[in-house]
Protein backbone atom coordinates (compact mmCIF):
# COMPACT_ATOMS: atom_id res chain seq x y z
CA UNK A 1 0.00 0.00 0.00
CA UNK A 2 2.59 2.36 1.14
CA UNK A 3 4.50 1.47 -2.94
CA UNK A 4 1.07 2.50 -3.84
CA UNK A 5 0.93 5.57 -2.08
CA UNK A 6 4.61 6.81 -3.10
CA UNK A 7 4.26 5.88 -6.99
CA UNK A 8 0.64 8.04 -6.91
CA UNK A 9 2.42 10.40 -5.11
CA UNK A 10 5.91 10.81 -7.60
CA UNK A 11 3.57 10.62 -10.48
CA UNK A 12 1.51 13.80 -8.73
CA UNK A 13 5.17 15.75 -8.76
CA UNK A 14 5.82 15.39 -11.97
CA UNK A 15 2.61 16.15 -13.48
CA UNK A 16 2.80 19.33 -10.96
CA UNK A 17 6.15 20.08 -12.65
CA UNK A 18 4.65 20.60 -16.25
CA UNK A 19 4.54 24.33 -16.87
CA UNK A 20 2.60 26.44 -19.79
CA UNK A 21 4.86 27.28 -23.17
CA UNK A 22 3.87 29.26 -25.99
CA UNK A 23 6.20 29.50 -29.07
CA UNK A 24 6.73 28.12 -32.47
CA UNK A 25 7.81 25.21 -34.03
CA UNK A 26 10.55 25.08 -36.47
CA UNK A 27 11.95 21.51 -37.87
CA UNK A 28 15.06 19.91 -39.74
CA UNK A 29 14.60 16.93 -41.35
CA UNK A 30 15.42 14.38 -38.09
CA UNK A 31 14.07 16.54 -35.27
CA UNK A 32 11.54 19.02 -34.30
CA UNK A 33 12.53 22.07 -32.37
CA UNK A 34 10.18 24.59 -30.48
CA UNK A 35 10.97 28.20 -29.85
CA UNK A 36 9.95 29.67 -26.68
CA UNK A 37 7.87 32.80 -27.27
CA UNK A 38 9.31 34.75 -24.32
CA UNK A 39 12.70 33.40 -24.00
CA UNK A 40 13.33 32.96 -27.50
CA UNK A 41 15.31 29.72 -26.52
CA UNK A 42 15.12 26.71 -28.60
CA UNK A 43 14.66 23.73 -27.25
CA UNK A 44 14.53 19.87 -28.96
CA UNK A 45 10.74 18.38 -28.88
CA UNK A 46 9.64 15.37 -27.78
CA UNK A 47 6.06 14.10 -27.01
CA UNK A 48 5.35 12.23 -24.08
CA UNK A 49 3.08 9.85 -26.10
CA UNK A 50 3.09 8.62 -29.42
CA UNK A 51 -0.04 10.50 -30.50
CA UNK A 52 1.61 13.61 -29.09
CA UNK A 53 4.26 12.47 -31.09
CA UNK A 54 1.83 12.38 -34.09
CA UNK A 55 0.40 15.87 -33.33
CA UNK A 56 3.88 17.27 -33.45
CA UNK A 57 5.08 15.63 -36.57
CA UNK A 58 1.91 17.18 -38.20
CA UNK A 59 3.05 20.56 -37.24
CA UNK A 60 5.18 23.04 -39.86
CA UNK A 61 7.71 25.36 -39.53
CA UNK A 62 6.14 28.65 -37.97
CA UNK A 63 3.46 27.02 -36.43
CA UNK A 64 2.01 28.55 -33.60
CA UNK A 65 1.84 26.52 -30.43
CA UNK A 66 0.72 26.03 -27.12
CA UNK A 67 1.22 23.22 -24.64
CA UNK A 68 2.18 21.81 -21.54
CA UNK A 69 5.67 20.72 -20.78
CA UNK A 70 8.92 19.86 -18.72
CA UNK A 71 12.65 20.48 -19.77
CA UNK A 72 15.04 17.59 -18.92
CA UNK A 73 17.64 18.29 -16.31
CA UNK A 74 19.81 19.81 -18.54
CA UNK A 75 17.36 22.33 -20.05
CA UNK A 76 17.93 21.30 -23.48
CA UNK A 77 14.80 19.27 -24.42
CA UNK A 78 11.20 19.77 -23.62
CA UNK A 79 8.82 16.78 -23.62
CA UNK A 80 5.64 18.04 -24.22
CA UNK A 81 2.40 16.11 -21.97
CA UNK A 82 -0.21 18.21 -23.67
CA UNK A 83 -1.16 20.52 -26.02
CA UNK A 84 -3.58 23.71 -25.53
CA UNK A 85 -4.11 24.70 -29.18
CA UNK A 86 -1.91 25.34 -32.17
CA UNK A 87 -2.18 28.06 -34.81
CA UNK A 88 -1.86 26.66 -38.13
CA UNK A 89 0.85 29.16 -40.44
CA UNK A 90 -0.81 27.82 -43.39
CA UNK A 91 -3.89 29.47 -42.33
CA UNK A 92 -3.08 33.07 -41.92
CA UNK A 93 -4.68 35.74 -44.78
CA UNK A 94 -7.62 36.44 -46.22
CA UNK A 95 -9.60 33.14 -47.81
CA UNK A 96 -12.04 33.39 -50.12
CA UNK A 97 -15.21 31.19 -49.94
CA UNK A 98 -17.45 29.18 -52.01
CA UNK A 99 -20.58 31.07 -49.86
CA UNK A 100 -19.41 34.39 -51.55
CA UNK A 101 -17.93 35.30 -48.00
CA UNK A 102 -14.44 36.34 -47.29
CA UNK A 103 -12.44 34.67 -44.33
CA UNK A 104 -9.40 37.11 -42.73
CA UNK A 105 -7.37 34.70 -40.42
CA UNK A 106 -6.02 38.06 -39.00
CA UNK A 107 -4.03 35.91 -36.64
CA UNK A 108 -3.86 32.65 -34.60
CA UNK A 109 -6.63 33.08 -32.75
CA UNK A 110 -8.80 35.50 -34.49
CA UNK A 111 -10.61 35.51 -37.79
CA UNK A 112 -13.30 37.68 -39.19
CA UNK A 113 -15.78 37.49 -42.39
CA UNK A 114 -16.44 39.92 -45.03
CA UNK A 115 -18.63 40.53 -47.87
CA UNK A 116 -16.94 39.55 -50.76
CA UNK A 117 -17.74 42.01 -53.87
CA UNK A 118 -17.36 43.34 -57.47
CA UNK A 119 -14.03 42.85 -58.82
CA UNK A 120 -13.15 39.89 -56.41
CA UNK A 121 -12.27 42.52 -53.39
CA UNK A 122 -13.18 41.59 -49.91
CA UNK A 123 -15.06 44.27 -48.00
CA UNK A 124 -14.15 44.52 -44.20
CA UNK A 125 -16.68 47.09 -43.26
CA UNK A 126 -18.53 45.83 -40.19
CA UNK A 127 -17.38 41.96 -40.44
CA UNK A 128 -18.51 40.14 -37.58
CA UNK A 129 -15.02 38.64 -35.33
CA UNK A 130 -14.19 35.84 -34.07
CA UNK A 131 -12.47 33.67 -31.70
CA UNK A 132 -11.31 30.41 -33.05
CA UNK A 133 -8.82 28.00 -31.42
CA UNK A 134 -7.28 24.96 -33.44
CA UNK A 135 -6.77 21.51 -32.18
CA UNK A 136 -5.04 18.52 -33.49
CA UNK A 137 -6.30 15.13 -34.33
CA UNK A 138 -4.78 11.92 -35.73
CA UNK A 139 -6.39 12.72 -38.89
CA UNK A 140 -7.67 16.63 -39.38
CA UNK A 141 -7.79 19.72 -37.47
CA UNK A 142 -10.86 20.46 -34.86
CA UNK A 143 -11.72 23.98 -34.37
CA UNK A 144 -13.81 25.46 -31.70
CA UNK A 145 -15.07 28.83 -32.81
CA UNK A 146 -17.04 31.63 -30.74
CA UNK A 147 -18.40 35.13 -31.67
CA UNK A 148 -21.42 37.07 -31.79
CA UNK A 149 -23.61 35.03 -33.43
CA UNK A 150 -23.21 31.52 -31.67
CA UNK A 151 -20.24 28.99 -30.79
CA UNK A 152 -19.43 26.33 -33.24
CA UNK A 153 -17.36 23.38 -33.59
CA UNK A 154 -15.44 22.54 -37.11
CA UNK A 155 -13.29 20.33 -38.78
CA UNK A 156 -10.44 21.49 -40.99
CA UNK A 157 -8.83 20.04 -43.92
CA UNK A 158 -5.91 21.36 -45.46
CA UNK A 159 -6.46 19.68 -49.16
CA UNK A 160 -3.19 22.12 -50.03
CA UNK A 161 -1.68 25.26 -48.98
CA UNK A 162 -4.24 27.17 -50.78
CA UNK A 163 -7.53 24.82 -50.86
CA UNK A 164 -8.85 24.52 -47.34
CA UNK A 165 -12.48 22.82 -46.29
CA UNK A 166 -14.29 23.47 -42.91
CA UNK A 167 -17.45 21.53 -41.36
CA UNK A 168 -19.11 23.39 -39.15
CA UNK A 169 -21.60 21.22 -36.42
CA UNK A 170 -24.17 22.04 -34.19
CA UNK A 171 -21.69 21.97 -30.86
CA UNK A 172 -25.07 20.51 -28.73
CA UNK A 173 -26.49 18.02 -31.36
CA UNK A 174 -23.15 16.99 -33.29
CA UNK A 175 -25.26 17.89 -36.53
CA UNK A 176 -23.22 19.08 -39.49
CA UNK A 177 -24.27 23.12 -40.10
CA UNK A 178 -23.05 23.84 -43.44
CA UNK A 179 -19.23 23.04 -45.29
CA UNK A 180 -17.18 25.82 -46.94
CA UNK A 181 -14.87 25.22 -49.17
CA UNK A 182 -12.28 28.10 -48.79
CA UNK A 183 -9.19 29.05 -51.67
CA UNK A 184 -6.37 32.05 -51.15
Amino acid sequence: MRLILLVFILISSLNSMATRYDGRMNKTKNQIFFIDEVSHQSYSVTGSTPIISTYLNKLSPGDFISIEGSLNINLTILTINSVNYIGLKALLGTWTGDDLYCYNFSSFTEFSISHFGQGKKCFPADAPSYTYFVNPTTSSWVMLLAGDRGSYVGELKINNPKDIEIELYDSETGDILRSIHLRK
